[in-house]
């Protein structure tokens, strides 16, 4: 029997309600070559079975059980090891992918042979408030390799469930794992680390939905505090952080936080710049405040890191470090 060309990995627990028109879309693709991987989390709705219905004896559905702890991470793992394919899809039991998702997506694996993970433009149904709507704007705007790179520390550039992953790469990297931050993120930033080449099909192939429910709602492991602990972690083992440390765009409570979770790293946090007068001549942590006349010039070694969480403030700080000479993704990134 010939291995399919993509493997689908949909965990679910208790997601009787939405199944039927996350598999529906998954049936509908023009592109039949895959397998999907249906992992039951522990569910105690009926879900499996709603699986069994829905599959009606295709065999190219398989339904499993999470092998391991309750949770994504777990079920995501238990997928893994039991796709026969090189290429894992990720799809959520709550999403509904567009009939041409598996094949543009398959259809650009073998254009560009350098990608490793690929994504796509989404789509947002039933918002619960305008922080999402603006997280979808900004993913759908970072389409090829250096932009995906360059910002990672911003937010996850790849919305999890539209990912077409090399799993190979997924493996060399470590696979999904516990951790006190959120697992996709953090998969993904061990994989760019590694050199992995992100890249997205622009289109928009995937219907994702936004519920009470979802994780990034509910677990403390999808909040502010961790995210920062998380930036901190990957951040503090770039070469040039270690070996030059850091001066910090913005010293408001982002800022803050991000200067000690680095300090926490044993890294250097040089200063800061902003524009409030009253934090200019500041010194916060033991790291002085700088005024913006000083941009570009003072502790130009060290690496730039934006943490301004105003609207708009990401862009101003992006202009001024390009003006300034600094480079995104090399001596600059955005940590916020």
């Amino acid at each position: 029997m010939m291995r399919p060309r993509i493997s689908i990995v949909m965990p679910f627990r208790n997601a009787a309600a939405t199944l039927p028109e996350a598999l529906a879309s998954v049936l509908a693709q023009d592109f039949g070559d895959w397998e999907l991987l249906a992992v039951d989390d522990h569910s105690t709705d009926g879900s499996a079975e709603v699986v069994q219905e829905l599959a009606g004896g295709d065999s190219r559905i398989r339904l499993l059980s999470n092998e391991g702890l309750p949770g994504v991470v777990g079920a995501s793992s238990t997928a893994g090891r039991a796709a026969t394919s090189e290429w894992l899809a990720r799809m959520d039991a709550d999403d509904v992918s567009h009939p041409q998702r598996l094949s543009r997506q398959w259809a650009m694996a073998c254009e560009r042979p350098e990608l490793d993970v690929i994504g796509c433009a989404v789509e947002i149904f039933s918002p619960l408030g305008d922080g999402m709507v603006r997280h979808v704007d900004w993913v759908n705007t970072l389409m090829e390799p250096v932009r995906i790179a360059s910002a990672r520390f911003i937010e996850n550039p790849m919305v999890h469930p539209s990912s077409l992953m090399r799993k190979s790469a997924v493996e060399a990297a470590g696979g999904y794992r516990e951790v006190a931050w959120a697992e996709d993120h953090d998969l993904y930033l061990r994989m760019l680390e590694r050199g992995a080449v992100f890249g997205k099909v622009p289109e928009t192939l995937l219907k994702w939905r936004d519920s009470p429910g979802r994780l990034t709602r509910s677990d403390p492991r999808y909040g502010d505090a961790c995210r920062h602990r998380m930036r901190a972690h990957f951040l503090s083992r770039i070469p040039a952080v270690k070996q030059r440390g850091v001066v910090i765009a913005g010293a408001g409570p982002i800022g803050k936080t991000l200067a000690l979770e680095l300090q926490a790293k044993n890294i250097a946090v040089c200063g800061f710049f902003d524009v409030h007068p009253r934090r200019i001549g500041e010194t916060i942590h033991g790291a002085e405040v700088a005024g913006l006349e000083q941009f570009g010039r003072r502790w130009r070694e060290a690496v730039l890191l934006s943490a301004v969480g105003v609207p708009g403030g990401r862009e101003e700080v992006a202009g001024l470090a390009a003006k300034a000479g600094y480079v995104e993704g090399g001596d600059f990134w955005g940590a916020c």
